[in-house]
């Protein structure tokens, strides 16, 4: 069986870490499409797969999207792939209509947000159409949480019923082993003093792209007043500025003066600086399943996030850390000082998220997910089958099980 993953650019494959050397394991050949740039074959000669490299351009050019259209057909016809599997708008858009008029047994299309929601005008119909047509295109649907497939549907981009969530959401799990907070607790600590943040100071912590949908100008307000209640307190935030949706410049400048807050940009190894926060906030006006929430949990940290399609799924409110409306930063500061103002709290809500994401996203069991539903989808088309997980029973589930949409307050439709 031949699988091709498909992304608009080359860094959304990174959510996929481990999933195409899994399935490779497991006698599928992967292949790798996405736009040209050194990191696809990077990721690709990490995962022991292919690459090929097909520009395509984010925004919307319909000229420029028929031609990549058709070396999108082209390339298919050519690979043969038994199933393709888009993420990301335009990808979903591209791919999905490529390999249906290419003929591939098996399209697939997994939404990891509705980029729509944060848009008004004529941007917001186009996006909001093309996901109904690449939802249309597909064979199956998948959605990376419930509350974004009930979203999807209440928004009618996807027929009520098609759309599918496996276990209960994610696009790759965490790695608790990895990800354990006892092995960082040095490393945290380290940090602290390389930042000049004394020992046992409490730390507000965010990991994201400092931009405009993540809420950041929220988390602005709210340190306003929090850094106020809560004297000793420090702010620590992970994650590089994007020029396509900035932050406003009043919110960066408070932050950016403030002596208490600590911009370090990007990183690749997040863990040291989760272990160095007391809690993980994201504000957030739009996700899919926020990864940075997961990884927070398996590390032990209260989780503190908007109440909106995607967080919601990611924080349990009450048990794993608290939600609250979105852009409302009085509220915001008030939960984030309500954990700060009693760290017992903070440790009964942080270790409640280490075993919450243990019970259903280790990554492991992710992976095994998403090869048992190749298994039967493909099997469903006609596929040539593919050899079960080594995990056994513990990975593996019915169609009916693995392709099963989990939502609140109701079955699978």
């Amino acid at each position: 069986m031949k699988l091709l993953h498909a992304t608009t650019v080359p860094a959304t494959l990174q959510f996929l870490r481990t999933q195409p050397a899994h399935l490779a394991a497991h006698g599928i050949d992967v292949v790798l499409l996405s736009s040209p740039d050194e990191s696809l074959h990077r990721i690709a000669e990490t995962e022991g797969v292919r690459a090929i490299a097909v520009p395509m351009h984010r925004g919307i050019s319909v000229g420029t999207d028929l031609r990549t259209l058709g070396r999108l057909i082209r390339i298919l016809r050519e690979e043969k792939p038994d199933i393709v599997h888009a993420h990301t708008p335009k990808a979903g858009l591209l791919v999905t209509l490529a390999g249906r008029l290419a003929g591939v047994p098996l399209c697939i299309y997994q939404i990891h947000g509705l980029r729509f929601l944060t848009t008004s005008g004529i941007q917001r119909r186009i996006l909001k159409a093309t996901e109904r047509i690449s939802t249309s295109a597909a064979h199956e649907v998948l959605c990376v949480s419930p509350s974004v497939l009930a979203l999807a549907e209440d928004e009618r981009v996807i027929r009520r019923g098609k759309g599918h969530v496996l276990g209960h959401g994610t696009i790759n799990g965490v790695d608790l082993h990895a990800f354990d907070p006892a092995a960082h607790r040095d490393a945290g600590a380290a940090l602290r003093a390389e930042l000049e943040i004394p020992h046992g100071a409490p730390v507000v912590g965010f990991v994201g792209r400092l931009v405009a949908d993540k809420g950041v100008a929220a988390l602005a307000d709210a340190w306003a007043l929090v850094r106020e209640r809560v004297p000793g307190a420090h702010l620590l935030m992970v994650g590089g500025t994007d020029g396509t949706d900035p932050v406003d410049p009043e919110a960066m400048k408070l932050l950016e003066q403030d002596p208490r807050v600590h911009l370090v940009g990007e990183r690749a190894d997040v863990r040291p600086y989760y272990a160095a926060m007391s809690v993980l906030t994201l504000p957030s006006a739009r996700e899919g399943f926020p990864q940075t929430l997961l990884e927070g949990s398996a590390m032990g940290l209260p989780t503190v996030g908007s109440d909106v399609a995607g967080v919601r799924d990611a924080v349990q409110d009450g048990t794993t850390g608290l939600l609250v409306p979105f852009h409302a930063p009085r509220a915001l500061a008030d939960a984030l000082i309500t954990l700060l103002e009693d760290p017992t709290r903070c440790t009964s809500l942080g270790g409640a998220g280490r075993r919450w994401a243990r019970s259903g996203f280790d990554r492991e069991a992710v992976r095994d997910r998403f090869l048992d539903f190749y298994r039967t989808a493909g099997t469903e088309r006609g596929l040539p089958s593919v050899r079960s997980s080594p995990r056994g029973e513990a990975g593996a589930s019915s169609p009916a099980h693995s392709a099963a949409a989990v939502r609140p307050g109701a079955g699978a439709r």
